[in-house]
């Protein structure tokens, strides 16, 4: 109805037009007779004009009407890791905030594989309409066309909406390891080239990125390689099966994920890769105590995004649920209590940080001679 009723506003401004097709001194005596196919074709031009003014004026509050009829179905916020991970678990408490405020279920989809690039994909190729979203740990989503074949996506081909935490990494070994700092390990590594087993989540996760940073500052640092074996597992369950069981001795891994593990003799944590130190292990030093400075900015944001084009109204309208969850004393003290930092930094900041991580990483792919040679 508001469509037809602004369509007849423009009626008089579009006969109006038509009326100065002839002089406006001619008078109706001298003017020529209309040829009825011409009168049959003005009338259809005015048709024609009305009907695309319609149109025209029907779109323009579209966006709008997006944004105040948002969400008009169950959200799924996709986790590209498997089931009951820090990472699981975060989502789901914010999830559950989500719903309260903008009245519809919010659907997790865990969508593990391939480096979570399974996940990001089915975000990036969902329609833009804020009913899918991502929430993952980094910015792996913004390099990943680096490292996984037929990843056609980039940072630019999603929308950051807010960072919510900080999955704070740190280098940890098995029981039976005899180096008890990163310092020690630095050394006992140089001393027996290509002895110490070094385990990540896969090859070109983040912790494997990590790894390979490390070997670059060791060098820089020393003169020396860090020489040790790769040990590449299929995920984070499976590194902390072979940590735990002394199968490998060292792995760089999110805390959050330890934490459980580190009350037996099982694991110990060698350096936390954050500038401060954590509260719940204060006598463990930062990679920067220990020499390496550089490796102090490896905590990983963990954001949610949409996908490219999504309105920006209803953008704004998940930015703020999403900041107002992470503003909750309720919503805060349950992640807290998983030993992750709580954020609520906004969409713009998000996506500074974004920008500059997938930079600063892009470049340790490269250099580590990581990246797929383009086809």
């Amino acid at each position: 109805m508001k469509t037809w009723m602004a369509a007849r506003r423009v009626l008089p401004t579009i006969a109006a037009a038509g009326r100065t097709a002839h002089p406006a001194h001619v008078s109706g005596d001298s003017m020529p007779p209309i040829h009825p196919l011409r009168r049959r074709l003005g009338r259809g031009l005015i048709a024609g004009l009305l009907a695309s003014a319609a149109m025209l004026l029907g779109a323009a509050p579209a966006w709008a009407t997006d944004a105040a009829a948002f969400p008009s179905k169950p959200i799924t916020l996709v986790v590209p890791f498997p089931a009951g991970g820090s990472l699981d678990v975060t989502a789901r408490i914010i999830a559950e905030h989500l719903k309260e405020t903008l009245g519809q279920p919010v659907v997790i989809a865990n969508r593990p594989g391939a480096g979570t690039a399974v996940g990001a994909r089915s975000v990036a190729s969902a329609p833009p309409d804020g009913h899918t979203l991502l929430i993952t740990s980094g910015s792996a989503y913004g390099y990943l066309h680096l490292l996984v074949p037929n990843f056609e996506f980039k940072l630019a081909d999603f929308e950051p909406i807010a960072a919510v935490a900080v999955n704070s990494s740190v280098i940890a070994a098995s029981g039976n390891f005899a180096p008890k700092s990163l310092t020690e390990l630095v050394e006992y590594a140089r001393s027996k080239p290509g002895a110490v087993s070094f385990c990540t989540t896969g090859v070109g996760g983040l912790n494997h990125l990590q790894l390979e940073m490390l070997k670059g500052f060791v060098k820089a640092k020393t003169g020396s390689d860090f020489n040790v074996t790769h040990v590449p597992y299929n995920g984070l369950a499976p590194a902390l099966v072979g940590l735990r069981g002394n199968n490998v001795e060292v792995c760089t891994l999110p805390y959050a994920s330890l934490v459980k593990n580190l009350h037996g003799k099982e694991l110990r944590i060698l350096a936390v890769q954050r500038p401060k130190r954590l509260p719940s292990i204060p006598d463990v030093g930062t990679t920067g105590e220990q020499g390496y400075p550089q490796m102090d900015a490896n905590d990983a944001f963990v954001n949610i995004a949409a996908p490219k084009g999504t309105p920006q109204p209803v953008l704004a309208k998940l930015e703020a649920a999403v900041l107002k969850a992470m503003r909750d004393p309720a919503v805060r003290k349950k992640i807290e209590d998983l030993d992750i930092e709580v954020l609520d930094m906004n969409s713009r900041d998000t996506r500074a940080w974004l920008e500059q991580d997938v930079k600063r990483l892009s470049e340790v792919i490269h250099n580590a001679g990581l990246a797929q040679k383009p086809r």
